[in-house]
């Protein structure tokens, strides 16, 4: 099983030993073996290419992944923290909705979400808005 959590600069990859995977964590750039803590990382901005690189083996990703380099580009444009909060919690409840990852969704899933917000959680004009504004970032 290879499990992938969120680290402080990138990701943390963590699997048993396996001379097929370290080959192919090789072919990810900028990937690197920590010998003290026995994981591997590699860059935020390469985790599409990891993921392609293990495709058809079971990858266990921690939620927090995917939302790192959201909370950080609003926090670089000074979003407030209200705004930082909702954005990441639309972003984290669609991702729920439909089951997939960033790289999966279509414009049929933010669709069905936005329906679903609508119709079935009886949300206003208002959060919908908030809730578009936060996919769309």
């Amino acid at each position: 099983m290879i499990r992938i959590e969120s680290g402080r600069d990138a990701v943390v990859v963590r699997f048993p030993y396996n001379p097929d995977y370290i080959a192919r964590i090789k072919t990810v750039k900028g990937y690197k073996w920590h010998p003290d803590g026995k994981y591997w990382s590699i860059p935020y901005s390469e985790l599409k290419n990891f993921l392609s690189a293990f495709g058809g083996e079971r990858v266990e990703i921690d939620e927090s992944v995917w939302f790192y380099e959201l909370k950080k580009e609003l926090i670089a444009r000074k979003y407030s923290r209200r705004t930082v909060k909702l954005y990441l919690h639309y972003n984290e409840e669609f991702l729920k909705f439909c089951n997939k990852t960033p790289y999966q969704v279509s414009n049929d899933d933010v669709r069905g979400y936005l329906y679903y917000l609508a119709e079935k959680k009886n949300c206003s004009a208002s959060t919908l808005n908030i809730a578009i504004n936060a996919l769309k970032f």
